[in-house]
């Protein structure tokens, strides 16, 4: 019922915030010569724009995932993945590394919704070194460990871990908890859904995700 509430109020908050974001840049291109004005309806726009990211993630967030499965490979997702965090936020002068196993087999998963694990957390890593850094990120094959059906039979299957490590800030201690957490977040402005959409499509493929750091 909180999902449906909250889908139907991020559907009706999109229709006034691009109206607003409309009208804005029609005034911003009537008023030239105006640098108050135009400095105003600039701020303006950013701010309806970024009201409908957030309405946009909320969205995501209450809407019921279903996965589109067809064979992949991770390497290809992650790559993806890298290029769209970059338009997402730029890196700077951050240093992304990638290194996948020679034997890392192709999986079964949703495509887009893998990319969007990737991006969201490479998006993350660059915001919270400010332009300057490390992000590496490593696929291994590990040994089969948890037995599911396959068909008739109930087998143990290997699992492919992705892992990615950033040179940041790292997290303290009373926030770990706290991270896949909706709406939770440390930002001064962030909708704290990022992560919460994150496990929500780990969860999805039947997966599992955890986080550590290091002082």
């Amino acid at each position: 019922s909180i999902g449906r509430l909250a889908a139907g109020v991020a559907h009706e908050v999109k229709n006034p915030l691009a109206g607003i974001e409309v009208m804005a840049g029609l005034l911003k291109r009537q008023l030239t010569d105006n640098q108050d004005a135009q400095s105003i309806l600039e701020d303006i726009i950013k701010e309806a724009k970024m009201a409908n990211a957030i309405v946009v993630e909320v969205l995501d967030f209450v809407r019921p995932i279903r996965l589109q499965v067809e064979d992949i490979r991770l390497d290809e997702v992650v790559r993806d993945a890298a290029q769209m965090a970059e338009s997402h936020r730029s890196r700077g002068e951050i240093e992304v590394s990638l290194s996948f196993a020679t034997d890392l087999p192709g999986i079964e998963g949703d495509p887009h919704q893998l990319r969007q694990i990737f991006t969201n957390l490479l998006t993350n890593a660059f915001e919270a070194m400010n332009g300057a850094g490390r992000v590496s990120i490593s696929a291994a094959l590990l040994p089969a460990e948890e037995e599911v059906a396959v068909g008739s039979d109930v087998k143990a299957v290997p699992m492919v871990q992705v892992e990615v490590a950033d040179s940041g800030p790292g997290v303290p201690p009373d926030v770990m908890d706290k991270m896949f957490s909706p709406f939770f977040t440390t930002k001064p402005q962030g909708s704290g859904l990022g992560l919460a959409i994150v496990r929500k499509i780990v969860d999805a493929h039947d997966g599992r995700i955890d986080m550590t750091t290091q002082d």
